[in-house]
């Protein structure tokens, strides 16, 4: 049996027909660097090579870069048109096994390099522990080799199944109905490239069925509500994901099999291929969601794939050799979903072997070592009884530090699969920057990032923990000008993908239990779906000032600030001036500041130093000798303050004790934060506590949850610039 080579499809035959594989001249895009086929440290393309999509072309002649780069492959692909095309594996290109790809391999996992980090977690120590195979398949470490040729020959088998008996690609075409095929198969035109690049978005307001009210943005006329069809197969779900979502969502989410009113309204709007900010993700609404992408996602592949299939198909077929299917893109990877730990992934993964389970031949690779690698070890060290949440957040295996690629058929799930072998790919925030790498790094790749077509941020309020950053950074690395080609057939390859415009057809899905101002920007400014986003709002709300047992009278300060950029250092003058110098009185000694930004904690750290002012203080940075000696001094009256930050407190969730005052540098990102704090001064029982708070007119969201909708409102508005509360018995 020949070696199997990349990509999808009959990429060998359809090169061979096209002197140009197949790209036609035109305005496909703007840029004229030329791909390098060399070593990744020889084509780093640096961000400013990419003009903007609303720059004019000077000729309809303009060459295509991506012309350029099957110029400059041809040599290679000639000595792949040699090769004998008589051979019978010609449908099985489309799995993309890898097994004996060892140096595609070794560019995906050689840049694990340092990288300047300020993760949620203390330090990186996972990261030496990380397989640097993670992503990539391996004969020898199948869980046995029997096992690993078994589900070869059951996906051939499939194939082979798939294109002469399911439903012929041309007859959903005339049909028009299916959302993946409206979505993807649809050329947008260069007037609404225009509009999303420049964010005109139709704005309106509507109210859905069991997600409550929304806001939605369209270049489009009005928006369409979700229908009230509650039959997947009508939504054209695929059969096989069907017959298994019942016995999925018992064993996973419920006691009921029928998806619940939630899950049904999301993945109809997910179904319909729009960009999704869910804010009001809950403990127990988590499952249910992570239900509905994961059957979300798993019928985008499969649609995808049974496409190409098909496609290979007819390309056999005398006659159809000339024909142009346009049905790919320039990496395999389609989905990728961010995720904060490895107890998440291993979660996701059993959602989808649950799902494409249809009978007893369904088989999983490399699942022992899965489960070896992603289970929780026992070594879990954590002391003193938690909130709920906590237990909740922390459960399993909280690595952070992780990726594994996942090639999906109808019936087989191959994990550890190599990123280009990959449908969907599962990761962190640290995992991706690692292997993605910063400019000037010698090993790094993000190729695999062109084609992502559905992109999912699960509990994005737990990466806000991590390193913001990273996200940051992924999100400038999707659809660049690759640097290799990867075995693309670019004969094959859309048209749309060519004009440099995939991102506008990326589905992006944010999921969250909170809404805050960077998840909201990262929303408006990253996702730009052509076929529309829509914003969920989250409900009102009394506000967590409710659940504040102590008698304690709450002062809030509003402060002025004229625009966001200089609200940071708005709020550290006015701290510095309004609020330190009465709180240095002795009279308002054991004073807890809680910070949550790490970079305010820094700023506050060095000015109270400047000014030899007695305090401690406790980061996720501190270790667990100083953090002992400051809890204990602070307790015993020794420091007058204490600077205490939001990401220590999630992920120690300490009970500080010796508590009198508060100060609330800035709003908790979690609400229920300020509700523990206040809390904590339940042991004083003196009269003379007070708690501080400094908020701005950028914190509505956040002032909401805390004193609730209503009170927000007026405080927000008012021109007074004090506002007190007492709570307590």
């Amino acid at each position: 049996m020949a070696p199997k080579k990349h990509g999808f499809g009959n990429r060998k035959r359809k090169s061979q027909r096209s002197g140009t594989n197949g790209v036609k001249k035109g305005k496909y895009a703007k840029s004229t660097n030329q791909l390098s086929t060399g070593k990744p440290e020889q084509s780093v393309i640096e961000k400013e090579d990419y003009p903007s999509q609303s720059e004019d072309s000077s000729s309809e002649e303009e060459v295509n870069p991506y012309q350029e780069l099957v110029s400059s492959l041809k040599q290679t692909s000639d000595s792949d048109k040699r090769e004998d095309e008589s051979d019978i594996d010609d449908l099985e290109d489309s799995n993309d096994d890898v097994d004996n790809d060892s140096e595609d391999e070794d560019s995906m996992e050689g840049s694990d390099d340092d990288v300047d980090e300020e993760d949620g977690k203390e330090n990186l120590k996972t990261s030496d522990k990380l397989d640097d195979a993670e992503h990539a398949v391996s004969e020898n470490e199948s869980d046995n080799s029997d096992t690993s040729d078994k589900l070869e020959l059951e996906d051939s088998e499939e194939e082979i199944d798939e294109s002469e008996t399911e439903q012929d690609d041309e007859d959903l075409d005339a049909q028009n109905l299916d959302p993946f095929l409206q979505h993807f198969e649809k050329e947008i035109s260069e007037e609404d490239v225009t509009k999303l690049g420049q964010s005109q978005w139709t704005k309106s307001e509507m109210k859905i069925a069991h997600l409550g009210k929304c806001t939605v943005r369209t270049i489009k006329g009005q928006p369409q509500k979700p229908d009230n069809s509650s039959d997947l197969k009508k939504m054209h779900v695929k059969q096989s994901l069907c017959n298994e979502v019942n016995t999925t969502n018992i064993k996973h989410c419920s006691d009921k099999g029928d998806l619940s009113p939630l899950q049904l309204m999301v993945f109809k709007i997910l179904n319909q291929y729009q960009d999704l900010y869910y804010p009001c993700r809950t403990r127990e609404t988590g499952e249910h969601l992570r239900l509905v992408y994961c059957l979300h996602a798993l019928n985008h592949v499969l649609k995808n794939r049974k496409r190409v299939i098909s496609h290979n198909t007819k390309m056999k077929v005398p006659g159809n050799e000339d024909k142009d299917y346009r049905d790919q893109g320039l990496a395999r990877p389609k989905v990728l979903i961010v995720i904060p730990f490895r107890e998440a992934a291993l979660r996701i993964v059993d959602v989808m072997i649950s799902l494409l389970k249809s009978d007893e031949k369904s088989m999983v690779s490399n699942k022992k070592r899965f489960y070896t690698e992603y289970k929780l070890d026992n070594t879990d060290q954590r002391r003193g009884v938690k909130p709920e949440d906590y237990e909740s957040i922390f459960t399993g295996n909280t690595d952070d530090h992780f990726r594994i690629g996942l090639g999906v058929a109808k019936k087989t799930l191959k994990l550890y699969t190599n990123f280009y072998a990959s449908d969907i790919i599962l990761a962190s925030p640290l995992g991706l920057r690692t292997i993605i790498g910063s400019e000037g790094d010698k090993e790094r790749d993000y190729d695999f990032l062109s084609s992502i077509e559905m992109l999912i941020f699960d509990q994005a309020d737990i990466l806000m923990m991590q390193n913001w950053d990273h996200i940051i950074h992924l999100m400038k690395h999707f659809h660049l000008q690759p640097k290799e080609s990867h075995g693309t057939d670019f004969s094959r390859v859309r048209m749309w993908t060519l004009n440099g415009w995939s991102k506008y057809y990326r589905q992006n899905i944010v999921l969250s239990s909170v809404s805050d101002p960077q998840l909201l920007s990262l929303f408006n400014k990253h996702c730009c779906n052509y076929n529309g986003k829509i914003t969920l709002h989250r409900p009102e709300t009394k506000g967590s000032i409710s659940q504040v047992v102590v008698q304690l009278p709450q002062v809030y300060h509003k402060l002025s600030c004229s625009s966001y950029s200089q609200l940071a250092d708005d709020r550290f003058n006015f701290f510095i001036q309004k609020i330190l110098p009465t709180h240095k009185d002795p009279v308002l000694a054991q004073t807890l500041i809680y910070v949550p930004s790490y970079f305010d904690f820094v700023r506050l750290r060095n000015y109270f130093v400047r000014e030899d002012l007695s305090f401690v203080y406790i980061s996720e940075y501190t270790k667990d000798k100083t953090l002992s000696r400051s809890r204990n001094q602070f307790f015993h009256g020794n420091a007058h303050f204490m600077l205490y930050t939001e990401r220590v407190h999630f992920y120690r969730r300490f009970k500080v004790r010796g508590i009198k005052h508060i100060i609330f540098y800035e709003l908790p990102l979690f609400p229920h934060f300020y509700s523990e704090l206040c809390n904590m001064l339940i042991e004083n029982r003196q009269e003379n506590s007070s708690c501080t708070v400094m908020y701005s007119q950028y914190d509505v969201q956040k002032l909401t949850e805390i004193v609730g909708s209503d009170r927000a409102s007026h405080m927000i508005t008012s021109s007074k610039h004090i506002h007190m509360f007492v709570t307590g018995e």
